[in-house]
Protein backbone atom coordinates (compact mmCIF):
# COMPACT_ATOMS: atom_id res chain seq x y z
CA UNK A 1 0.00 0.00 0.00
CA UNK A 2 3.28 2.63 0.92
CA UNK A 3 4.07 1.46 -2.53
CA UNK A 4 1.38 2.18 -3.97
CA UNK A 5 0.38 5.30 -2.25
CA UNK A 6 3.97 6.72 -3.42
CA UNK A 7 3.57 5.93 -6.96
CA UNK A 8 0.40 7.75 -7.16
CA UNK A 9 1.55 10.66 -5.46
CA UNK A 10 0.52 13.16 -8.19
CA UNK A 11 -2.31 11.92 -8.98
CA UNK A 12 -4.23 12.23 -5.62
CA UNK A 13 -2.10 14.43 -3.94
CA UNK A 14 -4.11 17.78 -2.58
CA UNK A 15 -1.90 20.97 -2.81
CA UNK A 16 -2.07 23.63 -0.10
CA UNK A 17 -4.73 26.68 -0.69
CA UNK A 18 -4.34 29.98 -0.57
CA UNK A 19 -1.10 30.46 1.59
CA UNK A 20 -0.10 30.29 4.95
CA UNK A 21 -3.28 32.51 6.27
CA UNK A 22 -5.63 28.66 5.10
CA UNK A 23 -4.41 25.38 6.06
CA UNK A 24 -7.20 23.63 4.03
CA UNK A 25 -6.05 21.83 1.08
CA UNK A 26 -7.53 22.17 -2.00
CA UNK A 27 -9.98 18.56 -3.18
CA UNK A 28 -11.01 20.21 -6.33
CA UNK A 29 -8.57 19.25 -8.50
CA UNK A 30 -7.53 15.88 -6.55
CA UNK A 31 -8.78 12.56 -6.28
CA UNK A 32 -9.47 11.10 -2.77
CA UNK A 33 -7.91 7.91 -2.90
CA UNK A 34 -8.62 5.57 -0.03
CA UNK A 35 -7.36 1.83 0.48
CA UNK A 36 -7.50 -1.04 2.55
CA UNK A 37 -6.77 -4.57 2.79
CA UNK A 38 -9.10 -7.90 2.88
CA UNK A 39 -7.58 -8.85 6.51
CA UNK A 40 -9.06 -5.88 7.92
CA UNK A 41 -12.07 -5.81 6.23
CA UNK A 42 -12.99 -9.23 7.26
CA UNK A 43 -11.43 -9.06 10.99
CA UNK A 44 -13.19 -5.42 11.67
CA UNK A 45 -15.50 -4.82 9.07
CA UNK A 46 -16.04 -1.95 6.35
CA UNK A 47 -17.56 0.07 8.87
CA UNK A 48 -14.29 0.41 11.32
CA UNK A 49 -11.23 2.38 11.36
CA UNK A 50 -9.91 0.61 8.19
CA UNK A 51 -9.15 2.15 5.65
CA UNK A 52 -6.41 4.60 4.50
CA UNK A 53 -6.43 8.02 2.73
CA UNK A 54 -3.07 8.41 0.88
CA UNK A 55 -1.42 11.68 2.46
CA UNK A 56 -2.78 11.46 5.73
CA UNK A 57 -1.36 9.52 8.72
CA UNK A 58 -3.07 6.33 10.34
CA UNK A 59 -6.54 4.08 9.72
CA UNK A 60 -10.02 5.95 9.33
CA UNK A 61 -13.35 5.01 8.63
CA UNK A 62 -14.40 5.20 5.44
CA UNK A 63 -16.24 8.62 6.24
CA UNK A 64 -13.44 9.98 7.74
CA UNK A 65 -11.15 8.39 5.58
CA UNK A 66 -13.76 10.82 2.79
CA UNK A 67 -14.35 13.67 4.71
CA UNK A 68 -12.41 16.89 4.11
CA UNK A 69 -12.09 18.28 7.59
CA UNK A 70 -10.61 22.01 6.83
CA UNK A 71 -13.45 22.22 3.93
CA UNK A 72 -15.53 23.95 5.77
CA UNK A 73 -12.77 27.06 6.26
CA UNK A 74 -12.04 26.13 2.52
CA UNK A 75 -15.29 26.89 1.42
CA UNK A 76 -15.71 30.36 3.46
CA UNK A 77 -12.68 31.39 1.36
CA UNK A 78 -14.11 30.26 -1.22
CA UNK A 79 -17.15 32.22 -1.29
CA UNK A 80 -15.69 35.28 0.90
CA UNK A 81 -13.43 35.70 -3.02
CA UNK A 82 -16.67 35.06 -5.29
CA UNK A 83 -18.16 37.89 -2.81
CA UNK A 84 -15.56 40.41 -3.54
CA UNK A 85 -15.52 39.06 -7.10
CA UNK A 86 -19.44 40.01 -7.14
CA UNK A 87 -18.89 43.55 -5.80
CA UNK A 88 -16.33 44.32 -7.70
CA UNK A 89 -17.67 43.22 -11.09
CA UNK A 90 -21.36 45.36 -9.29
CA UNK A 91 -19.59 48.33 -8.69
CA UNK A 92 -17.86 48.25 -12.22
CA UNK A 93 -21.09 47.76 -13.65
CA UNK A 94 -22.43 51.13 -11.32
CA UNK A 95 -19.83 53.09 -12.39
CA UNK A 96 -20.13 52.27 -16.58
CA UNK A 97 -23.65 52.83 -15.97
CA UNK A 98 -22.82 56.37 -14.56
CA UNK A 99 -23.88 59.21 -16.07
CA UNK A 100 -21.70 62.15 -17.11
CA UNK A 101 -22.02 66.30 -17.63
CA UNK A 102 -23.26 67.10 -21.31
CA UNK A 103 -20.83 70.05 -21.39
CA UNK A 104 -17.60 68.98 -19.85
CA UNK A 105 -17.95 64.78 -19.93
CA UNK A 106 -17.09 65.01 -16.20
CA UNK A 107 -19.36 61.47 -14.21
CA UNK A 108 -21.76 62.91 -11.83
CA UNK A 109 -21.18 62.51 -8.13
CA UNK A 110 -23.56 59.89 -6.10
CA UNK A 111 -25.70 62.87 -4.88
CA UNK A 112 -26.07 64.42 -8.73
CA UNK A 113 -26.80 61.10 -10.25
CA UNK A 114 -29.64 60.23 -7.58
CA UNK A 115 -30.99 63.73 -8.46
CA UNK A 116 -30.75 62.66 -11.80
CA UNK A 117 -32.91 59.64 -11.12
CA UNK A 118 -35.73 61.42 -9.66
CA UNK A 119 -35.91 63.80 -12.58
CA UNK A 120 -36.36 66.66 -10.88
CA UNK A 121 -35.25 69.44 -13.43
CA UNK A 122 -32.78 67.65 -15.03
CA UNK A 123 -30.20 69.63 -17.33
CA UNK A 124 -27.78 66.92 -18.01
CA UNK A 125 -25.02 69.12 -16.36
CA UNK A 126 -22.78 68.40 -13.07
CA UNK A 127 -22.24 70.69 -10.10
CA UNK A 128 -19.51 72.17 -11.45
CA UNK A 129 -21.02 73.11 -14.69
CA UNK A 130 -23.73 74.38 -13.12
CA UNK A 131 -22.45 76.46 -11.13
CA UNK A 132 -20.42 77.83 -13.39
CA UNK A 133 -24.16 78.94 -15.11
CA UNK A 134 -25.46 80.76 -12.27
CA UNK A 135 -22.45 82.42 -11.21
CA UNK A 136 -22.32 83.30 -15.43
CA UNK A 137 -26.29 84.46 -14.84
CA UNK A 138 -25.86 86.32 -11.92
CA UNK A 139 -22.96 88.44 -13.80
CA UNK A 140 -25.18 88.98 -16.73
CA UNK A 141 -27.88 89.92 -14.44
CA UNK A 142 -25.51 92.36 -12.28
CA UNK A 143 -24.23 93.86 -15.76
CA UNK A 144 -27.62 94.54 -16.66
CA UNK A 145 -28.97 96.18 -13.86
CA UNK A 146 -25.73 98.43 -13.92
CA UNK A 147 -26.28 99.13 -17.97
CA UNK A 148 -30.15 99.99 -16.42
CA UNK A 149 -28.65 102.34 -13.85
CA UNK A 150 -26.15 104.29 -16.41
CA UNK A 151 -29.08 104.38 -19.03
CA UNK A 152 -31.56 105.91 -16.41
CA UNK A 153 -28.86 108.23 -15.12
CA UNK A 154 -27.77 109.17 -18.54
CA UNK A 155 -31.42 110.16 -19.46
CA UNK A 156 -32.10 111.73 -16.20
CA UNK A 157 -29.17 114.08 -17.30
CA UNK A 158 -30.02 114.39 -20.75
CA UNK A 159 -33.67 115.30 -19.77
CA UNK A 160 -33.09 117.58 -16.66
CA UNK A 161 -32.47 121.52 -17.20
CA UNK A 162 -29.98 123.80 -16.23
CA UNK A 163 -32.64 125.91 -16.02
CA UNK A 164 -34.17 125.20 -12.08
CA UNK A 165 -37.24 127.05 -11.08
CA UNK A 166 -36.63 128.97 -7.44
Amino acid sequence: MTEVEAASEDIWHAPAYGGDAVHARDHHRALPVVATTLPLLRRHGADAAVWHRFGRRGWHTLTEALDNPDGDELLAVERAEADRGCRAREAAERERRRPACRRCSAPFSDERWEEKERGWNDDGLCAGCRQADADRKAREAAERERAAAEAAAAEAKRTSSWWRRS
